[in-house]
C-alpha cells in the first residue's frame, strides 16, 4: 500500500504545507483520506492518477480545510469512478448527498445540483460504521472531542488516521493494531487546554498507548515555524515520532521503516 501526504497542515494552506490530504494507492485503486487544499496534488503530481481507475475520498468531517480541495474533483473526468464516502448522518444530522451536494453545488460550483453527478462525481456514499472500498478496509470512530464531531479511521488495520480532535485517550483503544498512526499536532508542546485541537505531546502519549510502530505529525499548524519545535514534544514520549511533510512517498517506506 503506497501512502503519500498531498497536505500535511491544518486550518489555512501556507508556503509550506496544504490542508490536510492523505493518499494510498492499491493497484487501480486510489484512496484519499480528506480533501483539503492538497487533494489539487492529484492534477499537479499526474503520475498520482496514472492507471487508477477509482479515487474513493473518505471524508473525517465537513470542515473546508478538509473539503475545499473537492473543487478539484471537476478535473478528475479521466478516471472511470470519482466517489466520496461522507459522515453525513454519523456526525452533521444530515445526509452524505445532501451536504456534498451543498459543498459542489449552485451557487459554489456547479451550475446545477444535477450536474455534481453528472459531470464532477460519480457517487456519493453514506459512512457509518465499518465500510470496505474496493481492496481498502475503513474503520470508523467518532470523535467527540472537536468543533462538531468527527471520525478517526483505520486502513486495513494497517494505518490509523486521527486529526481535528482534542486529547482523547479512546483513541488510543481505536488506534491499538496499527502500524503507523497519523495525528494531528497542531500545538507544540506537551499538552494543551485547546478544547479543540491536540499537542505533539499528546499525540506521543496515544501513539504511546496504542503501542504503533511509527507516529508522524500531520494537521500542523500553519504558522509552526521549525518542526523541530513539534517533534521535540513528540519525541520525549515516543521516539518513532517524525512531522509530516507534503509530497515525499512515504509509500511502503511507511510500512516498511515500521517494520525494521
Amino acid at each position: 500500500m503506497d501512502v503519500r501526504l498531498l497536505g500535511s497542515g491544518g486550518w489555512v494552506p501556507s508556503d509550506r504545507r496544504e490542508t490536510a490530504s492523505v493518499y494510498l494507492r492499491e493497484g487501480a485503486n486510489a484512496l484519499v483520506l480528506d480533501a483539503g487544499t492538497g487533494f489539487r496534488r492529484l492534477l499537479t503530481d499526474p503520475d498520482l492518477l496514472e492507471g487508477v481507475e477509482r479515487v474513493s475520498v473518505v471524508l473525517s468531517h465537513f470542515h473546508l480545510d478538509h473539503t475545499a480541495g473537492l473543487v478539484c474533483a471537476h478535473a478528475l473526468a479521466g478516471v472511470p469512478v470519482r466517489e466520496v464516502w461522507a459522515p453525513g448522518r454519523l456526525i452533521a444530522g444530515s445526509t452524505a448527498d445532501d451536504l456534498v451536494h451543498r459543498l459542489l453545488g449552485p451557487p459554489f460550483l456547479a451550475a446545477d445540483r444535477d450536474d455534481v453527478l453528472r459531470e464532477i462525481l460519480t457517487g456519493i456514499h453514506e459512512l457509518e460504521g465499518d465500510v470496505t472500498i474496493g481492496p481498502f478496509t475503513i474503520e470508523t470512530r467518532v470523535q467527540p472531542r472537536h468543533a462538531g464531531p468527527t471520525v478517526a479511521l483505520k486502513v486495513n488495520g494497517e494505518l490509523a488516521y486521527c486529526t481535528d480532535t482534542a486529547y482523547d485517550e479512546e483513541n488510543a483503544v481505536f488506534v491499538r493494531g496499527a502500524r503507523v498512526l497519523l495525528h494531528e499536532a497542531f500545538h507544540a508542546s506537551d499538552e494543551t487546554d485547546d478544547p479543540i485541537h491536540s499537542a505533539a505531546g499528546e499525540a506521543a502519549r496515544i501513539a504511546a498507548a496504542a503501542e504503533v510502530e511509527r507516529l508522524v505529525l500531520v494537521h500542523v499548524h500553519p504558522l509552526l515555524a521549525d518542526d523541530d519545535d513539534l517533534l521535540g514534544f513528540a519525541a520525549k514520549r515516543f521516539p518513532a515520532s517524525e512531522v509530516g511533510r507534503d509530497g515525499p512517498l512515504l509509500g511502503s517506506t511507511v510500512f516498511d521503516r515500521a517494520a525494521r
